[in-house]
């Protein structure tokens, strides 16, 4: 396998596993990635159209990549199983419990199998939210998490039209935890139409991806009342892409933890799209998509009272500067909102407040 098609596989199966990007060479209208579990449904998921343009198709087996062929070893479904790409790249798969009693030696996949590892994965995020600590394997910049629009994550992206896995059955859904959709020879319209069915019958986002592994009661109860969720996985990611830097020590404005005490609002936790502030000891941080922006204190404590709604004044002759506790001057909010907006990231006010039962 050449180096560029081993490179654009190992982005395929990383979109594929998390169900949260789609990668960039794949044009609207084709299936990103389909994992296959067993080699002989390939010829019938050709014969129905579901590999399009751009789609990679891995395949159990041993050989070269031919097309959209992809060869692997190993798996991609269990716990504890190896997944092998030619001899140069693995990816262990993991079970959300297990992992904060595992090591991680390399790029690592961490599932939701089951009602365990959910109720570890909301456990977690409770704690993050009042404690400000955050499970140290999650943000480990080679783990990355499954199936996240299941977990109160992003939503646009999944479905099938990303990604599809083929069971050994044949059955075919958007991940190994996943309710079936159909099986091999059904048309992507057809699948798409379930997913939108499945979905539909949900009170909570994502009703698919871990369907097979989680009862669809339990998981809408914990997202319903959980509507920080989103914004908990983005600051996972957060401090994952800083971990990779060698930046530690760090804070999470709204995870156990505010810049100033005068952002006693919250309703920055209920949209995941919003930037982070982050910080340590040293220096501030704002995280905006996969943007990251060093930043000193002051103007993050400004960042976050924005985010918070809790300005204060909003009177622009008020001048009275006291980021921490008083008002926020209108010209310091401008200033504000100016940096994102010069930056292509116009900074919204958040105005609702989570519901006292969720925090």
């Amino acid at each position: 396998m050449d180096t560029p098609t081993r490179r654009r596989a190992k982005d395929h199966i990383m979109s594929w596993g998390s169900g949260g990007r789609r990668p960039a060479s794949v044009p609207e209208g084709s299936v990103a990635t389909i994992v296959l579990a067993d080699a002989r449904h390939l010829d019938a998921v050709t014969a129905s159209g579901l590999a399009g343009p751009g789609t990679l198709v891995f395949v159990p087996g041993t050989g070269e990549a031919t097309g959209s062929t992809i060869p692997y070893g190993g798996s991609l479904a269990d716990p504890g199983a190896d997944f092998a790409l030619g001899e140069d790249f693995y990816l262990q798969t993991q079970d959300y419990a297990s992992s904060a009693y595992m090591s991680v030696l390399g790029p690592t996949l961490i599932r939701v199998f089951g009602l365990e590892d959910f109720s570890a994965f909301v456990a977690d995020a409770d704690r993050a939210l009042h404690e400000g600590v955050f499970p140290e394997f999650l943000i480990t910049p080679a783990v990355l998490l499954a199936d996240t629009a299941a977990l109160g994550g992003p939503r646009d992206t999944d479905g099938p039209a990303l990604r599809l896995y083929v069971d050994a059955e044949g059955r075919i859904s958007t991940s190994p935890s996943g309710s079936p959709l159909g099986t091999v020879g059904d048309d992507l319209p057809t699948l798409v139409t379930r997913y939108e069915h499945v979905n539909a019958a949900s009170e909570a986002p994502c009703a698919v991806s871990l369907g097979a592994a989680v009862p669809e009661e339990a998981r809408t109860a914990a997202l319903q009342t959980r509507p920080f969720l989103g914004r908990y996985l983005a600051a996972v990611k957060a401090l994952r892409a800083l971990t990779a830097q060698d930046i530690g020590g760090l804070k999470v404005s709204g995870f156990g933890h505010r810049l100033t005490s005068a952002a006693t609002g919250d309703a920055d936790l209920r949209d995941a799209a919003l930037p982070l502030v982050l910080w340590n000891t040293e220096q501030a941080y704002v995280v905006a998509g996969s943007r990251v922006f060093a930043v000193d204190h002051a103007f993050a404590a400004a960042v976050e009272r924005l985010l918070t709604g809790t300005t204060g004044s909003t009177d622009p002759t008020d001048s009275t500067d006291d980021t921490a506790t008083g008002s926020l001057p209108v010209h310091v909010q401008d200033q504000v909102r100016a940096f994102f907006t010069d930056r292509g990231l116009p900074l919204g006010t958040p105005t609702t407040r989570i519901p006292a039962g969720a925090r």
